[in-house]
């Protein structure tokens, strides 16, 4: 599998939703502990760039990763950062160093980025309510990543919250985001 392909199709798939987010919804919770959607938002963009700059062989530069201001309109950051990730994993590189992670092939790398975005983009989607109708194949091919990790790839255990129970025969979506740590039924 191509993974950057894969990344570039996620990305893709949640692009509607990041496209929904207004101002006024900034200081709404997200299904991240502690994380308004202005913090959820600066994350994301922050992933964006740093993988971006991981990509291009930059020395990793916490500043990047972690500095963002948003535009009056907080899609056009992130769209920015996304066009800027997507263009900067074509670039040829042997590793990526992570910020807070350590170094990675870039298809680790990838595939974390992806499995990250698909369930930021769930997170953003109830946040504020529109719509997550994530893809069940990117969402399948998302668990198979993530339960290859093991707990220890990290450094500090698994990356996202602890598992959430549930059914085996849930939507592929639903299965994903609670082997991320997020509960299905979680509402602002």
């Amino acid at each position: 599998m191509d993974w950057r392909e894969f990344d570039r199709l996620v990305l893709e798939s949640i692009d509607h939703i990041l496209r929904a987010v207004k101002p006024e919804h900034l200081a709404l919770p997200t299904p991240c502990a502690g994380w308004n959607l202005d913090d959820l938002l600066r994350h994301m963009i922050g992933q964006h760039r740093g993988f971006a700059a991981a990509a291009r062989g930059e020395a990793p530069d916490p500043a990047v990763w972690e500095q963002v201001v948003l535009d009056p309109d907080p899609y056009e950051t992130y769209r920015a950062a996304a066009a800027e990730v997507t263009t900067s994993f074509l670039t040829p590189v042997r590793s990526f160093f992570i910020l807070g992670y350590g170094e990675f092939r870039p298809e680790v790398a990838w595939r974390m980025h992806s499995v990250d975005y698909l369930a930021h983009g769930w997170d953003v989607a109830k946040t504020i309510g529109v719509p997550f109708d994530l893809d069940a194949g990117l969402c399948a091919t998302g668990i198979e990543v993530a339960r290859r990790w093991p707990q220890t790839a990290f450094g500090s255990g698994d990356p996202f919250a602890a598992h959430v129970p549930i059914s085996d025969d849930a939507p592929v979506d639903q299965r994903l985001m609670a082997y991320l740590g997020r509960d299905p039924a979680w509402t602002p």
